[in-house]
């Protein structure tokens, strides 16, 4: 397979992504949207065959301003709403417990409670079960908060503790990461296949074949992606404080499910007419509740795609004015989150806008497909999430150039289909290779969490008879399984960051980072050895 990078001009300089790398001296300014007002000395853009430029610092400006104004402007009507109808929903609760005693009230409660569930997206039905009928003993807040807090510390320690761990064993880690993949998809379809669910063995066995066709397709590729996870958790080690808003980003999304979920309830409670056992005298009107949905999953998007442009900036930063983004609290990071909260939040709300309306589609269609059981709803819904994972996967490479130079949302998709083109599949399986890990190793953390809740329980004199032994392991495992996924999506942010500054600027990553910029080449000169020419 040939490289999509490098090109080879005769005797002249060497050209790696439209850009003059070799065998002339590179002096051109460069105006770094990342790093404020430093000069840098880049490679020169020149154009190539395949027209490909590199991407330019855009003038500050508040692009796609419209939509940020939009996203403001819901959350005010979702906190009128919260405002409005909740004394409401609680002035008829409060009226009809005080006529109907202590026994009214817990069959009150008990009704209101299955009412409002019936209209509650299916995601947060089932954060509210635990799977096995209930069957699990309950454990007492306190000693919830000290699980989570004992777990919540041991998680936090080992998250950071494994990005060393990931630097130095990463192409190791690649490697069981796919192994992983195919033992897996191989016992899933023993265990089918010896339960008797033929078609569930099938499906299985089709997904063992692919996962073994993949890892060999790809096992060239390995040290690419290593090499490219070891730059993006440098570049995170390095400006650590970027994590604090990634952290950050995940109470916001619990806060923001409890303050949607209280709005929503009160809202439909009362626009239906609902009494405190839940009988309504209407039926929800399903255009709010698509706008409801449309405002669900629009903020929590938000809120993602800010600390991925967070990063992507402070990545850049870090790829061409490392210092100014060395340290673990560097302006580089205080300046990228300012500029995707300013400058490039009505992009990320455009972005974000568009997900979320295919994701409210997706689940109003699932909803349908649970109570009319169709083929035809079904089929729809698995297009959907297809179309869902393809846009945010389009999502994710676009933020980059936003969070890099300034785009405007339409003109980093553009940057990015130049990019996919420049590049074809190269920039996808590095991408899905190091996520692979970060997933495996987010596993692993929370196992190890789960026996330190189970181990805080023991210490404690918590009773862990009479199957209560499960409820410290599940908090635990779940609360260290979270912080080790936030931590390491921003590794995920920093990966797509280095593939995307490695294709348009590899002259700065040399100048500025020569040990790491060496891995690279020969992770390239491993991977394409006859067209390897830098």
């Amino acid at each position: 397979m040939s490289s999509p990078y490098y090109a080879s001009q005769g005797d002249g300089p060497v050209v790696v992504q439209g850009h003059v790398v070799g065998g002339v001296p590179v002096n051109s300014n460069y105006n770094n949207y990342s790093s404020g007002q430093q000069q840098q000395v880049v490679a020169a853009p020149i154009n190539t065959n395949n027209g490909a430029f590199k991407g330019e610092a855009q003038p500050k400006r508040c692009n796609d301003a419209f939509f940020g104004i939009l996203f403001y402007a819901h959350l005010g009507v979702m906190a009128w709403a919260a405002a409005t109808y909740a004394p409401q929903m609680y002035e008829v609760i409060a009226d009809e417990y005080t006529s109907g005693g202590d026994d009214r009230r817990s069959m009150m409660m008990q009704s209101s409670s299955s009412s409002s569930s019936y209209y509650m997206p299916r995601f947060l039905q089932e954060e509210n079960n635990d799977g096995d009928g209930g069957e699990v003993e309950a454990l007492a807040m306190n000693e919830v908060f000290l699980i989570l807090g004992i777990s919540g510390a041991v998680g936090f320690v080992i998250s950071t503790l494994a990005l060393s761990f990931m630097m130095t064993f990463a192409r190791a880690l690649i490697k069981v990461a796919l192994w992983f993949n195919i033992i897996m998809s191989g016992l899933m379809a023993l265990m089918a296949l010896i339960s008797g669910v033929i078609p569930l063995a099938l499906m299985c066995l089709l997904g063992f074949a692919f996962s073994a066709y993949y890892a060999y397709v790809v096992w060239n590729r390995i040290p690419f992606a290593a090499a490219n996870m070891v730059t993006a958790i440098t570049a995170v080690r390095a400006n650590l404080g970027v994590s604090f808003f990634a952290y950050l980003s995940l109470f916001l999304t619990f806060g923001w499910t409890l303050w949607w979920s209280f709005a929503f309830v009160a809202t439909n409670f009362v626009a239906n007419g609902c009494d405190a056992e839940g009988v309504c005298e209407r039926e929800p009107n399903g255009g709010v509740v698509f706008l409801f949905l449309i405002s669900y999953f629009w903020t929590m998007q938000v809120v993602k795609n800010v600390t991925h442009v967070t990063v992507a900036g402070t990545v850049g930063t870090w790829w061409f004015a490392p210092d100014e983004a060395s340290s673990c609290c560097s302006k580089a990071v205080g300046q990228s989150w300012i500029r995707a909260m300013t400058y490039s939040f009505g992009s990320i709300c455009f972005g974000s806008l568009i997900v979320a309306i295919i994701q409210a589609v997706k689940e109003v269609v699932h909803q349908m497909r649970d109570q009319n059981d169709s083929m035809l709803a079904c089929c729809a819904e698995c297009i959907l999430g297809c179309i869902e994972r393809l846009v945010e996967y389009f999502n994710q490479w676009a933020f980059v150039f936003v969070g890099l130079y300034g785009y405007s949302f339409m003109e980093a998709g553009k940057n990015v289909m130049t990019l996919f083109k420049s590049r074809g599949w190269t920039a996808i399986i590095a991408d899905m290779l190091v996520d692979s890990v970060l997933s495996m190793v987010a596993i692993v953390v929370g196992l190890l969490t789960g026996v330190i809740g189970i181990l805080a329980a023991q210490a404690s004199g918590i009773d862990l008879s009479q199957g209560k032994v499960a409820a410290p392991f599940f908090l635990g495992f779940l609360f260290g399984f979270a912080l080790a996924a936030t931590l390491f999506s921003v590794v995920s942010s920093a990966v797509n960051t280095v593939i995307v500054c490695y294709a348009e600027a590899p002259a700065e990553f040399q100048q500025n980072h020569p040990k790491l910029s060496e891995e690279m080449r020969a992770a390239w000169k491993q991977a394409w050895p006859n067209d390897f020419s830098y």
